[in-house]
């Protein structure tokens, strides 16, 4: 260990295993917490070797490896931490020797290259406070299952950064035969082709330094190209763009808004004639205005064949081919897309239609805005005749348990009997008033001051907090008749705020009854309560069956049984 070995907080946080505001209580409360080398820094340092005694004395472990120290040691001898990770890529490929080298080269008896530089990586951007680019996961996914079925694939990646999409491609795709790749950054080109290298030292492997859009086209034509370009970036050269001759332009000049469509035309200039371009694309993009006339092109064309709108890229993700006689789009969540897209490029014609995956007729799409966002037409794509049946039958026992549900009234007169008030019966225990908590057991009156049924009868623990509930001693007080009398004189107030509700509740006063009288009117009001809750149960399930019927008969998963009699509403 060399004593010029300092760390981070961020690093204490790593090798002790734990969070970062437990490294910041640390250094809060512990007294004899290590002081920086350098107070006044943004970011402070702390010496490794006082973090290891003051650790050591504290009973805390630190997982600190070889490659750890030598990292640490690193970023005092180089101005920057990329410029650290320049030294060991090129100590690692055999660029450089000398003492780097060969404290690298003993590390890598342990540990294989590729893996120990993937490390350093880690630790560089940890540095610089930055992370992996999201997902690339999901696009080498989707790469693999679009991929031609051929040996020794040809791959480029025209905005290649520091290489982290060809590497996952590299885990997902078999038969990978020469890689090649672009980045305006020399230092993130440099890293992408030595991390490539070192993962793949026999393929044949060819990375630049320059700009895709507007440098000339490659002569070499590829079978996969993929490509997460940069968002969003307002001077990306729409003035200096090649003239119209470029094939990059065969279907249209991108607008100064859409930096992102030039570099999804840039990916098909590229593919030889069976090849499938794999894009990470903003969902704006899907239906922007100002790309409409692109994206119009692309699908008359054949040349865009899939969006998939995963939740692991971010992003949607484009396909895109050479032209090609088509009818459709297919459009996905990604959550079965492999046999989507296997459906789709054995037979061109057929049709998907299922949860996460749809082919949108192309003529469907060529209206004012051309929106292919997958979710405008998935939006309903989960409905099929077991679901539907499903809520007829619920519907049909909700109206079956109402129909009988209503009692028979007659006529009286206007009753005057005495009157007590829920205050005194609640001081003489024949109910007991309380709010709501979920607690409270039992059957009883609910009262709700502010939503739209008032009085429920029920299970006393599903009240919730703004509610009150009342239980009552049924030897002397019907639940159903106290909850007549209460959906009756409740102050009506009462039903828009929470506030008095317990003492608007206790001035309430109940006519006195003989206990058999309170249970056959409470016994009828029951009723008219359960056809009440009955009936909105029913109205929400018609809701949902309306919803999922028109969905399924607009999308064509639910057919329409010709054998059954049917009749428009007007003639009945």
């Amino acid at each position: 260990m060399t004593t010029d070995e300092t760390i981070t907080l961020t690093d204490l946080a790593r090798l002790a295993r734990v969070g970062r505001n437990a490294v910041s209580n640390w250094r809060r409360r512990e007294p004899d917490f290590p002081t920086p080398v350098d107070p006044s820094a943004r970011r402070p340092r702390l010496a490794l070797a006082d973090v290891e005694r003051w650790a050591a004395e504290h009973g805390r472990h630190l997982d600190i490896t070889p490659a750890d120290r030598l990292w640490f040691s690193l970023q005092n001898t180089h101005p920057s931490a990329d410029h650290a990770l320049q030294a060991i890529a090129a100590a690692l490929t055999g660029d450089e020797h000398g003492v780097l080298a060969r404290r690298l080269a003993a590390l890598t008896e342990a540990t294989p290259a590729a893996e120990l530089f993937e490390f350093f990586i880690a630790r560089a951007r940890e540095a610089a406070g930055r992370g992996s680019p999201p997902g690339t996961g999901a696009l080498a996914h989707i790469a693999a299952v679009c991929a031609p079925a051929e040996d020794d694939l040809a791959v480029h990646d025209p905005a290649a950064d520091e290489g982290d999409l060809l590497i996952d491609l590299l885990r997902t795709v078999p038969g990978v035969g020469a890689i090649s790749g672009r980045d305006r950054s020399t230092a993130k080109a440099t890293v992408c082709e030595r991390r490539l290298r070192l993962a793949l030292p026999d393929v044949p492997l060819h990375i630049d330094i320059g700009d895709s859009l507007l440098g000339p086209l490659p002569e070499r034509r590829f079978d996969l190209v993929i490509c997460d370009p940069p968002f969003n970036v307002k001077d990306w050269g729409h003035d200096r763009l090649p003239d119209d001759s470029d094939p990059r332009l065969a279907y249209g000049t991108p607008p100064r808004t859409e930096p992102e469509l030039a570099w999804a035309l840039h990916c098909l200039a590229l593919l030889g004639p069976d090849g499938v371009a794999v894009v990470r694309m903003p969902a704006m993009v899907a239906h922007r205005r100002s790309g409409r006339r692109i994206r119009s092109e692309l699908l008359r064309w054949g040349a865009l064949r899939a969006v998939i709108d995963h939740p692991e890229a971010k992003a949607h993700i484009w396909v895109l081919a050479p032209r090609a006689e088509t009818t459709h789009l297919l459009v996905s969540t990604g959550g079965d897309f492999d046999t989507a897209w296997r459906t789709v490029a054995k037979d061109p014609s057929a049709t998907v239609a299922t949860a996460h995956s749809a082919t949108v007729p192309l003529m469907q799409l060529w209206d004012e805005d051309v929106d292919i966002s997958p979710a405008v037409y998935l939006a309903a794509g989960d409905t099929d005749s077991d679901q539907l049946t499903q809520h007829a039958e619920r519907l049909g026992e909700l109206l079956d348990t109402t129909r009988n549900a209503m009692p028979r009234f007659g006529s009286g007169t206007p009753e005057t009997t005495p009157e007590t008030a829920l205050a005194e019966l609640e001081r003489d225990g024949r109910l007991t008033v309380r709010a709501g908590d979920g607690a409270n057991g039992g059957f009883g009156v609910i009262v709700d001051p502010v939503g739209p049924r008032t009085v429920r009868l029920g299970r006393l623990d599903t009240a919730t907090e703004t509610q009150w509930t009342i239980a009552c001693d049924t030897d002397v007080m019907d639940p159903g008749w106290l909850a007549a009398v209460l959906a009756a004189r409740l102050p009506t107030t009462a039903k828009r705020t929470a506030t008095g509700a317990r003492r608007r509740l206790l001035s309430v006063k109940v006519p006195r009854l003989a206990v058999e009288e309170q249970r056959r009117r409470g016994a009828a009001f029951a009723r008219v309560l359960a056809l009440r809750d009955g009936l909105e149960d029913a109205g929400a399930q018609a809701a949902a069956l309306a919803a999922d019927t028109a969905a399924g008969l607009v999308d064509g998963t639910v057919t329409v049984d010709e054998q059954q009699e049917t009749a428009r509403p007007t003639d009945r």
